[in-house]
């Protein structure tokens, strides 16, 4: 037997173009494998703007607000507020930008699956992205550096709160229409007692429409969360009483009377299932105002800050003049987008006893920021105070509606800002078209200066 059988050539040029080809297919193979990111998603470039807005990295809807994850929530060391550790908001500071093509980009430079982008609105130019928790503070700054060709503004998801009311049952006061008499309403009422078009926006936690003194005065009710009608209140009563305070029904035999009785109201809710309120709500809230012609937006909220902070006043200043500048700049942008539209935004100055503006969302020039004065016209124990308060006004043992047919006697800045929200109601039911300006100098108007505070009295026509 033949121990070395001879195979044909062929078998021997079959057998090296078979590991050639082997040897080219590895090649290819490796060279594939070079380029692969690990935990990423494919993201396409050169779109059409319908195509930027398909993409599957982006909500299934604009605009569509998820649920605040209760355990991310942390007290920043820095800001001394309370934010959302796994969020940061972007906005573009160039409104001629899209947004979903910014998203495209971003989405290049962060392909991770670890970063998402969870919220998107075109309105404002803003997004946000969910990242792991300790990448948020490197993240802030690494956006601006690797998107550069871009003005970004970027900041935390901060949690809101109405300004905390205090129930002590010390606060109840037989006069209980002591404020309206401090302030000299009836002046102001010989000459208007509102105009049903006038509609004066409420951003708070929650309304009893029900009670006797709103029923039948809302209009194009909203619920930011969920995006329905249903403003239903919660457990604590802070949207009723100041809802009330600025437009309660006159001439019922029940309760007290608003500021401007005449007036409708636009209820907005903003507090979601877990009780919790953040920016990206009241900013999807102030927009709702505005796209449906408020004329005045009242916001007895702000950021939670712990009463009681012992910070040195020039601590506090440097805060103010140094940091969450972004922050400040994108609210600056969202009211000077109100004022523009010729809305009046007034907010309550906050009930921490520091500095108002400590908080970056009451920095804004174009806003009425309110402090609260008690009985004796000397400024409330808690109220916030500094030269961004625009104007005082009462803000202690104020009475209102509770929903359930009830009242109580509540007290803050979140009480003192409605009152003067009515008063604004007032004169634009003398003058829709007037500007923003205008109504500063008629409020400054309309005041005593005591104890060197800037007091709201009405004294002069407010036209």
């Amino acid at each position: 037997m033949n121990s070395n059988p001879k195979f044909p050539l062929s078998y021997y040029l079959v057998l090296f173009f078979g590991f050639i080809l082997m040897i080219l297919f590895w090649i290819i193979v490796l060279k594939n494998t070079d380029n692969i990111i690990p935990y990423s998603i494919p993201v396409a470039t050169n779109l059409t703007e319908v195509e930027y807005w398909r993409q599957d990295y982006l909500p299934e809807q604009p605009a569509q607000i998820i649920p605040i994850d209760t355990t991310k929530i942390i007290n920043d060391t820095l800001s001394k507020r309370r934010i959302v550790s796994n969020l940061v908001n972007i906005a573009i500071k160039n409104s001629t930008n899209s947004i979903a093509k910014f998203a495209n980009e971003l989405k290049q430079k962060y392909p991770s699956d670890e970063y998402n982008i969870v919220y998107i609105d075109s309105v404002v130019n803003r997004l946000q992205v969910e990242l792991p928790d300790k990448e948020r503070v490197l993240f802030k700054a690494d956006v601006k550096a690797k998107m550069n060709q871009y003005k970004l503004l970027v900041w935390d998801e901060t949690l809101f709160d109405y300004v905390k009311t205090f129930n002590d049952p010390k606060l109840k006061d037989n006069n209980a229409s002591w404020y309206l008499k401090a302030i000299n309403i009836n002046k102001a009422w010989e000459q208007t007692t509102g105009d049903k078009k006038i509609v004066i926006a409420v951003i708070d936690n929650g309304f009893d429409l029900n009670h006797p003194e709103l029923k039948g005065k809302a209009i194009k009710p909203y619920n930011v969360i969920d995006k329905t009608a249903n403003v239903s209140p919660n457990r604590e009563n802070h949207g009723t009483h100041v809802a009330s305070t600025i437009v309660a029904i006159g001439n019922n035999n029940q309760g007290l009377v608003g500021i401007c009785p005449d007036c409708s109201f636009m209820p907005i809710k903003v507090e979601d299932q877990n009780g919790m309120m953040s920016n990206t709500y009241i900013i999807d809230a102030i927009l709702y105002a505005i796209k449906n012609k408020a004329d005045v937006i009242n916001l007895s909220l702000g950021m939670q800050i712990p009463i009681g902070l012992n910070i040195p006043l020039q601590e506090q200043k440097d805060y103010i003049n140094s940091n969450a500048k972004d922050e400040e700049e994108f609210w600056d942008d969202l009211f000077k987008y109100a004022s523009d539209k010729n809305v009046s935004c007034v907010l309550a100055a906050g009930n921490s006893n520091i500095m108002t503006g400590f908080d970056p969302f009451q920095r804004a020039k174009s806003t009425i920021k309110v402090g609260a004065v008690d009985q004796n016209g000397t400024k409330a124990d808690f109220s916030n105070f500094g030269s961004n308060t625009t104007i005082y006004a009462p803000g202690t043992n104020i009475y209102g509606a509770k929903p359930g047919n009830n009242y109580e006697v509540l007290e803050g800045t979140s009480m003192a800002a409605p009152i003067v929200s009515g008063f604004v109601g007032l004169i634009k039911s003398k003058n829709n078209n007037i500007s923003n300006q205008d109504i500063l100098k008629i409020l400054n108007a309309n005041t005593i200066n005591k104890n060197n505070l800037k007091i709201l009295d009405v004294v002069s026509n407010i036209n």
